[in-house]
Parts: structure tokens; sequence; C-alpha cells
């Protein structure tokens, strides 16, 4: 059901949660897998996910699709460009920079984007504009959406059915975190990591994604390995490559679920390198579902035992997610 992912001198053990196996197993089993994802979240804010029932076919279509649209002309791209930080579209190079929450300065992000979100609406259309912006689908690729489409429908699921695991390793209800959801923002993000030949240059300090954590409470990411891939921080470990393990997600914790937790769990700080001149032709494809709560939400710290005793402060959760949003985009990019 869980077990860790064999540690190397550059790589830590890393539990891996089948959820199928989670979802079958009694208390004991339970407990003892609690613990071990209790560990990693206090330590680093991440652990693999297998079992999680998104079709394989689907998440390669999802690639070439997206592939395909990062191929059109940019004339072409530039008909679906987000218009402001929190909106969904294309995003092209240097319109990102998330590396600035981490202090780092003149580092735009070396990889295009092209973001969807879901369709919720109140009726309330102001709020609606703000925090559930509509998507902008290419004619010129017209399987694009139908397979995004299925695809956010597997995330979100699946990030429901994580959410609720977390509650129980903190014998929480189990709908203790998903009650705040049923309108829950998230942002699908097809990434494009383009290769060092097609860039010709990276600048000092550049990478593919700068150093950062997530701002909602987790993301689903299915990674592809390379060179100029992911890496994590923990104190005990500095920056690693965290492991490969084909069929698995990696989940990751952001920014409200350490305030929820008042401090226990970390959010995973993390970056993507630069492309290499070990491998000029690699370019990479991530797909990855960033996952919020309800934006009228107010996220009050856990208070001890349960929470970490850092007496952090409450936040209503979509204003904490638009301020953050604002600070690392760059437009026109």
């Amino acid at each position: 059901m869980a077990y860790d992912t064999p540690a190397t001198p550059s790589t830590p053990a890393i539990p891996v949660l089948d959820l199928t196996e989670w979802q079958a197993a009694g208390p004991a089993h339970r407990s003892a897998v609690a613990a071990r994802l209790d560990a990693v979240l206090r330590g680093t804010g991440l652990f693999l996910l297998r079992g999680h029932g998104v079709p394989p076919e689907l998440t390669d279509r999802l690639r070439t699709e997206g592939r395909g649209f990062f191929g059109l002309p940019r004339e072409l791209k530039e008909r679906y460009r987000v218009a402001r930080p929190y909106d969904n579209g294309w995003r092209g190079l240097g319109a990102l920079q998330v590396g600035a929450l981490d202090g780092m300065a003149d580092a735009s992000d070396l990889h295009e984007a092209f973001h969807v979100g879901p369709s919720h609406r109140t009726g309330n259309a102001a709020f609606d504009a703000l925090y559930y912006p509509a998507n902008k689908w290419p004619a010129e690729r017209p399987g694009l959406r139908e397979t995004m489409l299925a695809y956010t429908g597997h995330m979100t699921r699946v990030a429901h059915e994580v959410m609720t695991v977390l509650a129980e390793v903190l014998e929480l209800p189990a709908d203790f975190f998903t009650a705040r959801c049923a309108r829950a923002t998230w942002t699908q993000n097809v990434n494009w990591y383009p290769s060092l030949h097609s860039l010709g240059h990276v600048r000092p300090g550049q990478m593919r994604v700068g150093p950062h954590t997530d701002f909602g409470t987790l993301s689903l990411l299915d990674r592809q390995p390379g060179v100029g891939g992911l890496e994590v921080w923990n104190e005990q470990d500095g920056w690693f490559a965290p492991p490969y393990e084909p069929d698995t997600l990696v989940v990751n914790l952001g920014d409200l679920m350490h305030l929820w937790t008042d401090g226990r769990w970390r959010a995973l700080r993390h970056r993507v390198l630069a492309p290499s001149e070990i491998a000029p032709d690699e370019e990479l494809v991530s797909l990855v579902h960033f996952f919020e709560t309800d934006p009228d939400a107010e996220i009050v710290p856990l208070p001890a035992p349960v929470g970490g005793g850092e007496k952090l402060s409450p936040v209503i959760a979509g204003e904490s997610i638009l301020e953050k949003v604002g600070a690392t985009v760059t437009l026109p990019g």
C-alpha cells in the first residue's frame, strides 16, 4: 500500500501511496501508512501516488495535444494569451517569474504554459470573473478541449481523494478539507520546457521554473524525467531530484496546506532546472494540477496538537492566491 522508494546518496527515501490499496486497508495498515506520510510531509512536503486511476492513454494524449498547441506559430498562440495574472490561456516564454517570491530577480522562467480552470458559476458575475476566468480553447487544436476536460475530471477526483487521505492522517473527519472544496478553484497546466538548442542560450540564474512553493493546498504532477528536470528541497538534504516511477503522480503540498496545518506540514520548495548542455535536445512536457479550495473559504490554522503551533494568521483562500500570483507574472510575455 505504501512503501519508501530506495534511498541513494542523492535521493532520500520518499513514500509511495497506493490509493486503491489504501481504500481497501484496515485500521492498522492505514495507521502505519499515515505515520510515513506524516513524517515526509513534516520534513519535505511530497510523496508519490499510484493507484490513482488516471488512464495512461489519456495522459499521453494530453501531452500530444499540448505539444501540438505549443508547436503552432506564435501569432496563432497570441489569440489565446492570458490577459491578467489569474487567467486561463497561453503564457509565452518569460511571462512567469515564480522565483521572485524566493528572492530571485530578473530570472524569468524558461517554459511556455497553457492553463485551464473550472467552469463553476455562483451567479455573482464579478466574483466569477475574478476566480473562475473563462477557458480559451484553441480552434487549431480541437482535440485539446475534449482531452483536457477528461483529464481534469480525473485530477479533481484524485485531489479530493488525496485530501480525504490527508484528513485521516491528521485523525480529522474525512471531509474536513473537502467540505471546503465544493467550488474549489484550480488550474491545470500543460508546461512545455523547450530544448537548449531551440532557446539558443540561458542567462545566469535562469531555470525552466525558478525556486518556489505552490500557492494552493496541493499539486498533482505528471512529470517526465530529464537532465533539466524537477528538484526539491528540505533542510536535511538540500536540493535533490525526487525518485521517478512511471505511472505515478507527484503530490506536493502548497502554502495553503502549510498554513492550514499551522506549520505541521511543509509547503514543498521546488524548481525545474535549466536545459543542460549535456542534453541540448531535451524537451519535456509536464502536466500540473494546482488544486486550491473554495475561494471564499477562510483558512484557519489548526490548533495544537494537530496543528504545528506556528501561530499563523487566518486567510481568505482566494485573496491569498491572487496576491501571490500577481507577484510572479509579467505581462506581456
